[in-house]
């Protein structure tokens, strides 16, 4: 993280905020530059004869520096407001942050302008009609995919953009799916409405050079096969570590993993530090042990051989002191989100972390919880602070930041035997009720709400001391236009920030995370579903036919965005793999353990992680896996090894156990390897026992074998790798590739990696 960039940001934003405000029109025209409006009175700002050469999108920012910008409908830190391919004078009211759209002024052909306004689109003006020829008929495709609040798919045509009285029909015109819209704009009517095509209504976008982007958008329309492309059609270099596709995460459980200050042990309430630690009950396992970023600092050089080029952070904000004797040690009941937690460090400690991971070429996640501060119900009610000063609590809140509409699933009434299931897929209940007890913050619909600007601003602090991307918990329980407003928030000041989400269950296959993760809202999310499908065929419950089946469900649920997403075995809201594979007992979620002997779970949870090391996604290894971490102890519902007993301290740092050679050795052809970063997936052989596929890029080619069963030979044809001998990076294996071909011997429970 760039700290003098930062402060020269601070610097030029206290300055522009005290001269006269400017307006600037910033789009996809000027690659988001600022281009100084025109004054031309009556509180109008003109931009005349802008080109958009294909189809963009624009925004108007006041002073230049994004603090005040509008988009579409006028709304302060709005969507960015579409504009067709053409040149267009664009005018923008200061008084009502209306714009209007016009095309240039043409006395030959004069054109009309008819604004789509509809579902689609929020109801926003600028998007434009395309005029058919020199005539008077006006044509649109556009994809209707849901209605909105007042009913189904719809739309109306604006010809001002200003709804100022003129937009046809008069009642709402009714679309589905990809809807082809013709309009006449001379008189002002529709000419026909033809709903349910194909995509783009059934005209495939030419692409001479076969890049995947259109020509109509392609910027680099000769682009030479093979060629990785960014969104304009341009040839793009895949460097070492270009994004968090070539990172590996490491998951580290702050306070378990190694304490390196004792003196800051007991915090501000003694009574929630265990002594004990494991030695103790479960009510010690709900305390602090210690662990903080001294000890994350003091084991870097243990994760840099790991191979981990990023670390995912449990929340590092003031947690509360009123905890009675629990603790906080998890970090997600926040009462400051402005200030380090003392049982942690301080912020000296942060900027150290942070300058010590940059020279290792490491990022920094911090997990942040966006979606409440702590208890309702109990010890600090619900408690807000900013920078040590008490904002509010539950009790003292007038609903401005948080909301009071009870918990999911509690049916309204104070009766605990009831409650109501289906909540727990309701849109509104979920992300408008009360995740447990955990007070929630009342989140902006259009705009940021009280509680939005200080979560972003808080966000943005932390971003001043080094972090570079975040986890955000509980996403689905939040209101998803704020995910939007806090992603761009966060990448106006960082446009690398990653971003993704804890949507338990999400993944192919689950439909409510799976339309979230499509929507755009500038967070990816972990893939639950993937890891759920991993363990059942490492367990045997599915075979390795079904696995890759998922698999290859994976890029048609996620838009193809499948490598972005963070992929795991374990962490820390589910049974460890090694318990579940090793216990007969209960596990999590009404399972049942394996049974199997701890060589067996070992072997087999190793292989767990090579996919998840190798398959599209950012690999997230939770820590302790790397140990094969385990602890057999029940808690209070009976389930053994399910929290607190899958957040124990890290057992060994052994740089010498098969898991952590595994997962370096992986870790590191990740860091290099355009394939495993962002290539194709193909299955090369599968049967019950064993998933052979290939994971290319350009010439770049990986292939990864996992055999569950026993000892076999199999004979793997159409292999991208060139031929020749090949020395497994997993194990000791040596193969030959000879015309595409390979025979690859494998043992019971083995690896074969070749690249």
């Amino acid at each position: 993280m760039n700290k003098s960039y930062l402060a020269l940001a601070a610097l030029l934003l206290g300055t522009s905020s005290m001269a006269q405000a400017e307006w600037f029109l910033r789009g996809t025209h000027n690659n988001w530059q600022a281009d100084q409006m025109q004054d031309v009175g009556s509180n109008t700002m003109l931009a005349d004869d802008v080109v958009f050469t294909t189809a963009g999108e624009i925004k108007f920012d006041r002073w230049g520096d994004w603090s005040e910008n509008y988009g579409a409908n006028g709304q302060q830190n709005g969507n960015n407001i579409p504009v067709a391919a053409g040149t267009w004078d664009i005018k923008f009211y200061t008084d009502t942050h209306d714009y209007h759209i016009i095309p240039a002024d043409d006395p030959v052909t004069p054109a009309a302008t008819l604004h789509l306004r509809g579902t689609h689109n929020g109801w926003a003006a600028g998007d434009l009609l395309t005029r058919i020829g020199d005539s008077d008929e006006y044509e649109a495709c556009r994809n209707f995919t849901s209605g909105d609040g007042n009913g189904g798919p719809r739309f109306k045509i604006d010809p001002s953009g200003s709804w100022a009285g003129s937009q046809f029909p008069a009642q709402d015109a009714t679309a589905s799916g990809w809807t082809h819209i013709v309009a006449n704009g001379e008189s002002n009517s529709l000419v026909s409405i033809t709903v349910d095509l194909g995509e783009n209504c059934g005209t495939a976008p030419q692409d001479s050079d076969g890049d995947g982007v259109p020509d109509s958008t392609d910027q680099c329309p000769n682009t030479p096969a093979g060629a990785t492309v960014d969104a304009n059609g341009c040839e793009v270099e895949q460097p070492v570590l270009s994004d968090f596709r070539n990172r590996s995460m490491y998951f580290v459980f702050v306070d378990r993993f190694a304490n390196g200050d004792p003196s800051n042990d007991n915090g501000n309430n003694p009574a929630a530090t265990s002594s004990t630690k494991s030695a103790g009950g479960l009510s010690e396992w709900k305390k602090y042990w210690g662990g903080d970023i001294q000890g994350l600092i003091d084991k870097l050089d243990y994760l840099e051989s790991l191979g981990v080029t990023a670390i995912w952070v449990t929340p590092l904000n003031d947690n509360i002191d009123n905890s009675g004797s629990d603790g906080a040690y998890h970090g997600y009941w926040g009462r400051d989100f402005y200030e380090v937690d003392e049982h942690l460090g301080d912020w000296a400690l942060v900027d150290q972390l942070d300058a010590e991971m940059e020279a290792r070429g490491m990022k920094l996640v911090l997990d942040i919880a966006l979606n409440h501060s702590n208890q309702d119900d109990q010890y600090e009610f619900g408690a807000l602070y900013k920078e040590g000063t008490f904002i509010t609590d539950v009790n003292q809140d007038n609903g401005t930041w948080y909301h009071h509409n009870g918990a999911i699933a509690d049916c309204g009434d104070s009766d605990p035997a009831t409650t109501c299931g289906g909540e727990w897929d309701d849109p509104w209940s979920f992300t408008n009720k009360t995740l447990f007890n955990l007070t929630d913050f009342n989140h902006g619909f259009n705009s940021n709400s009280a509680a939005d600007q200080y979560l972003i601003d808080a966000a943005i602090k932390w971003m001043s001391h080094g972090v570079d991307a975040f986890r955000i918990d509980a996403i689905k329980h939040i209101e998803p236009n704020f995910i939007n407003r806090f992603s761009q928030a966060v990448r106006a000041v960082d446009p690398d920030v990653y971003i993704f989400g804890e949507w338990y269950g999400a993944g192919a296959g689950e439909s409510l995370s799976m339309t979230f993760l499509n929507e755009n809202r500038g967070s990816e999310l972990l893939d639950f579903q993937l890891r759920n499908n991993i363990e059942a065929a490492i367990a045997g419950d599915i075979s390795m036919t079904q696995l890759n089946a998922h698999i290859e469900s994976r890029a048609g649920a996620m838009g193809n965005r499948e490598s972005w997403q963070p992929i795991f075995l374990d962490n820390h809201d589910a049974t460890r793999t090694s318990v579940f594979l090793q216990t007969t007992g209960p596990v999590d979620n009404g399972r049942t353990g394996k049974g199997f002997s701890k060589a067996l779970a070992d072997a087999r949870q190793n292989l767990g992680m090579a996919l998840v090391m190798t398959l599209p996604g950012i690999p997230t290894i939770y820590y302790g896996s790397e140990q094969n971490s385990t602890w057999f102890t029940a808690n209070g519902d009976g389930q053994i090894g399910h929290d607190p007993y899958n957040r124990e301290g890290m057992p060994s740092f052994s740089e010498t156990t098969q898991a952590f050679q595994l997962i370096s050795a992986l870790a590191n052809l990740r860091a290099q390897s355009p394939a495993l970063a962002s290539g194709s997936y193909n299955e090369r052989w599968v049967n019950q026992d064993i998933l052979v596929f290939e994971r290319i890029q350009g010439n770049d080619a990986v292939m990864v074998a996992v055999n569950r069963g026993g000892s076999t030979s199999i004979n793997v044809s159409n292999l991208a790798l060139a031929d020749g001998q090949y020395s497994s990076l997993v194990g000791s294996d040596s193969v030959s590739v000879s015309g595409g071909s390979a025979v690859l011997n494998l043992d019971a429970n083995e690896v074969i990696v070749l690249h």
